[in-house]
């Protein structure tokens, strides 16, 4: 009986989880064209730097104890270790919080720094408001995640802050970037304040019983290595919007911005189930129940192979198109742009559930390190190609990180699984 109780509860997890995220997709996409529509492609670029820099920072705050949390949640509750559990979920606070302060004053000073240039200030300036609320918001929902809301989680880190927005641009209040920003971090904060109720509600109340008796020292250490992974990620995923703005312009930035947007479609399925196999994985492993790890892992990335190449190949073949409907023809020029996304989004959908399989085996270390040589990849691509080619060579720059990590990161899964069947 429980064997087919649990088959029940994670076929509800993915159903459920699969609907928020279309939902929350499709409220990010339509509120992509309604703010390119309402600015000008220079104007929606300076969206897009704001919360690109405000997103990678509120990312990196946590320092990689939201996917550690979203791995250890799971196994407390498992094994009903409720002191540890209590004990995480303080420090995880803890840390994101102070780490989101200190985060908000550097950039504070950065934004007033007199050799910085007006119009990177006022971005950075912008992205300020956002910060703070987005870290909450984005721990809240791995927390969620690990005590299995993972869809609840999704709705309201994804889906109120653009369902505001668009209520404001559907009424006629937001009149420039800026309007928009701090409309989107004001219902940040709205989501984090929810999603902070719903955490506690979905907490067993043993934990809260516990006295709070972890280690955090060791967790922190844990941590590190996933936070390199993560932010090698992020920032390869920002970085090009980062650099456009200083080296290309904003109207450059808000080419690439949009055709971004349209291939961010292509990855969310994967993303949404492994938002429920990431845990998954993670009590398997745990359990020693491997062969079962490995089914769900190779049913995983076949369904990342079959939800990303048609997609891929439809925003490849009509790229112009795609983006005259979508934006108006003052955003055509970025159809070349779109066609060298929609590649990198494919290998990215691709990485998601290696990188899943690699923390949930505790090779955090490998995915962290195969991802800042992806990192430093596009680095040092962006510095030549932006400035030759503006949105496209960014695209290009993009391409070579992303087909790195995706084989450094197969390259791991298969030395894992000889490793695996030698055991057995």
């Amino acid at each position: 009986m429980g064997p087919i109780i649990a088959r029940a509860r994670s076929s509800h997890a993915i159903v459920s989880t699969f609907a928020a995220g279309i939902a929350t997709r499709l409220l990010i996409f339509v509120m992509t064209i309604l703010v390119a529509r309402h600015l000008s492609p220079e104007g929606y670029g300076q969206f897009t730097f704001a919360t690109g820099c405000a997103m990678l920072i509120a990312q990196t705050a946590g320092l990689g104890w939201p996917m550690l949390m979203s791995r250890l949640i799971p196994s407390f509750r498992a094994q009903s270790d409720w002191s540890s559990l209590r004990s995480l979920l303080r420090w995880g606070d803890i840390v994101v919080l102070s780490a989101a302060v200190v985060a908000t004053a550097i950039v504070a000073s950065l934004s007033l720094f007199p050799g910085a240039r007006s119009e990177i200030a006022i971005g950075l300036g912008m992205a300020l408001v956002l910060i703070i609320p987005s870290a909450i918001n984005l721990a809240r929902r791995s927390q969620l995640a690990g005590a299995r809301r993972p869809a609840l989680g999704i709705l309201l880190d994804e889906g109120v802050p653009p369902l505001i927005l668009i209520a404001a641009l559907v009424i006629g209040v937001v009149a420039d970037a800026r309007h928009a920003v701090i409309l989107l971090a004001i219902s940040t904060a709205l989501a984090a304040a929810a999603a902070t109720v719903a955490l506690w509600r979905a907490t067993p109340r043993e934990v809260w019983a516990a006295p709070a008796q972890g280690q955090p020292a060791v967790w922190m250490g844990m941590a590190f290595p996933l936070l390199l992974g993560l932010l090698s990620k992020l920032v390869m995923d920002r970085m090009d919007i980062l650099m456009l703005g200083p080296l290309a312009g904003f109207e450059e930035t808000g080419y690439y911005g949009s055709a971004y947007r349209l291939t961010y479609l292509v990855t969310f399925p994967q993303v949404m189930l492994m938002t429920v196999m990431t845990p998954m994985l993670s009590e398997m492993h745990a359990s020693g129940r491997l062969a079962a790890m490995w089914r769900a892992f190779g049913l995983s990335s076949i369904f990342a192979l079959a939800t990303s190449v048609p997609a891929s190949l439809l925003l490849f073949i009509f790229s112009d198109e795609i983006m005259t409907l979508a934006y108006g023809a003052q955003y055509a020029p970025a159809g070349s742009t779109l066609q060298v996304l929609a590649i990198v989004q494919t290998l990215t959908a691709l990485s998601i559930p290696c990188a899943s399989l690699l923390i949930a085996n505790g090779q955090g270390r490998s995915y962290g390190v195969f991802s800042l040589l992806g990192l430093a990849v596009n680095a040092g691509l962006n510095l030549v190609l932006i400035d030759a080619m503006g949105a496209a060579g960014a695209a290009l720059a993009s391409l070579a990180g992303a087909a790195l990590i995706f084989s450094g990161q197969g390259w791991q899964i298969l030395k894992l699984y000889r490793t695996s069947n030698m055991k057995d």
